[in-house]
């Protein structure tokens, strides 16, 4: 299982990065290490919504359920997000992210973690 970090690089810029999720295997299923959240919100938006350029209030885990959108940072890459995606944005500081709805209605899981959190250490090997 992979997410989608946003994130703002040492050139000052907001940046992708792809993280894979390690998972360990039980009886009912393999899972990731545990998230101690500080807000968990769904969000719906109608498709065609577009949020112009921002950053992330807080560190937050987007989840899509239904619907997609599309990401751009400012180094001009784009991607798209479908049902199942993860997408990270940490990028709280700097010039942000720019989304468009495509497809929707679009709902998401909107997951805040603390200021501390670090989602390399979250999704590394639980062997670690």
């Amino acid at each position: 299982m992979k997410l989608t970090r946003i994130f703002l690089g040492e050139d000052g810029t907001s940046d992708f990065e792809d993280i894979e999720i390690a998972l360990k295997e039980f009886e009912i299923g393999a899972l990731s290490r545990r998230l101690f959240p500080s807000d968990i919100v769904f969000r719906i938006s109608e498709p065609g919504l577009v949020n112009d350029w921002h950053t992330a209030p807080a560190k937050t885990m987007i989840i899509v359920i239904q619907g997609s959108v599309q990401t751009q940072v400012t180094n001009g890459e784009i991607r798209r997000f479908d049902p199942g995606d993860i997408c990270y944005a940490e990028d709280t500081e700097g010039p942000g992210h720019l989304t468009t709805d495509l497809e929707g209605p679009r709902l998401s899981l909107m997951v805040t973690l603390p200021d501390d959190f670090d989602v390399h250490r979250w999704a590394r090997s639980f062997d670690e």
